[in-house]
């Protein structure tokens, strides 16, 4: 009986996830020597959003991504790929940066 409940709650969380997935909006943002480009994002309010982010480049400091409002802090390994999930937003403006705040970041606009 625990396997089975343990194995419906596995796949309520795999159902779940695909349709978060499937429910939002995915915005590409690479950082090259130019900083994190885009710099300026606009989202709807409440749009569930994942940011895919690449590094493009070895030659900054922006060897991490940080949305500050959010508590999010993600290492950012060259030419890889990384997916944050933000869910809905609702604030009017998040802005993003390097791990050291050091390099131009950017902001995500909710309208």
């Amino acid at each position: 009986m625990k396997k089975l409940i343990l194995t419906m709650s596995m796949a309520g969380v795999f159902v779940a996830s695909n349709a978060l997935a499937k429910n939002s909006r995915t915005i590409n943002v690479e950082v090259t020597d130019k900083g994190f480009v885009p710099s300026s994002i606009e989202v709807k309010k409440n749009e569930n959003i994942i940011l895919s982010v690449t590094r493009k480049t070895d030659s900054t400091c922006a060897r991490q991504i940080q949305l500050p409002s959010l508590k999010i802090k993600e290492k950012l390994p060259l030419n890889t790929s990384v997916q944050i999930k933000l869910g809905n937003l609702g604030e009017s403006e998040i802005k993003f940066g390097c791990g050291m705040n050091m390099m131009i970041g950017g902001v995500i606009l909710i309208n």
